[in-house]
């Protein structure tokens, strides 16, 4: 408990150190730019770190999980957390600032691409190929849109960012997948079920530092949480296209042991689309959020 208690505190300095490097970058990499691609590639790092070792130990399904397990708890009870303790935080509902559409189309085109794998019902490197093709195009878009922006560059705070956010990323790597293996340890010991641990401890373990990283955003100002969902969404492409295609590089199996978690992220993909269309974020939704969480979490669990 002693050990799993420090790695805890070690993930918060993290959580923090990447939350004030991003706030940096933001004055003059913008929102997307910052937290849809720099601040998502760095709070995807648990996941990333999971389905590299799982794919290597020849373990594609416990991969699998870990690649799209953190979508169906992020864009359910995280971003309902997060609107809720927006509010209370500013009394006001969380509004996206800045240019959200070029992460909603891409959200749609990664949904849309899941929906394909899952007819074509297998992982491998026919589904690996526009899968990396998707995130390279998402990248590549948000850093031609960055590059024709005009900003101005404050050379001392981008070094500051850089050395926040590198320090934060390698505490990350460190502490990530010890701190997910003490909590499923942990749940083992307690008689949690494997399933449980699958769908439901190993994703929130892992989210864990991602979640950190937004209610810190929300916390220190009010453009913060815009900040947090564009991280959110951002990182949650990734782990759809890049971490999937992972899998399909080094392996090639059935989705048909994880046809009901596939279905499971492509629900949570089509109710984060639904709720941020708008580009606001208010309380009511945000408690049909963490409802739509558990009651997903549940029925995934029963079929």
């Amino acid at each position: 408990m002693l050990e799993l208690i420090i790695i805890f505190i070690f993930l918060a300095l993290s959580a923090e150190l990447i939350a004030r490097g991003t706030e940096k970058l933001e004055a003059f990499m913008g929102q997307g730019m910052a937290g849809g691609i720099i601040m998502g590639l760095l709070t995807a790092l648990p996941e990333t770190i999971f389905v590299i070792v799982a794919t290597l130990r020849k373990e594609p399904y416990v991969a699998l999980g870990s690649a799209i397990g953190g979508n169906v708890l992020l864009f359910t009870f995280g971003i309902g957390f997060l609107g809720i303790y927006f509010y209370l935080r500013w009394q006001k509902n969380l509004k996206i600032n800045e240019d959200y559409s070029v992460e909603h189309k891409f959200l749609i085109l990664t949904t849309i691409a899941l929906i394909a794998i899952l007819i074509y019902g297998h992982l491998n490197i026919f589904t690996a190929i526009p899968l990396l093709a998707i995130y390279f195009y998402y990248a590549t878009y948000r850093v031609r849109k960055f590059v024709r922006e005009e900003r101005d560059l404050d050379e001392k705070e981008i070094l500051k960012a850089v050395i926040y956010l590198v320090v934060g990323a390698f505490i990350l790597i460190l502490f990530s997948e010890p701190f997910v293996e003490q909590i499923v340890d942990l749940s083992k010991e307690l008689g949690v079920p494997s399933i449980w641990l699958a769908l439901i401890i190993s994703p929130l373990a892992g989210e864990l530092e991602e979640t950190f990283s937004a209610i810190r955003l929300a916390h220190s100002s009010d453009s913060g949480g815009s900040l947090a969902i564009f991280d959110f969404v951002g990182s949650k492409i990734e782990n759809a296209t890049v971490l999937l295609a992972v899998i399909g590089i080094f392996s090639d199996i059935s989705l048909m042991p994880g046809v009901t978690e596939l279905i499971a992220t492509v629900i949570a993909n089509f109710i984060a689309i639904m709720i941020l269309m708008d580009k606001k974020l208010g309380v009511k939704e945000s408690v049909v959020l963490l409802v739509l969480y558990f009651f997903i979490a549940t029925m995934t669990l029963y079929f």
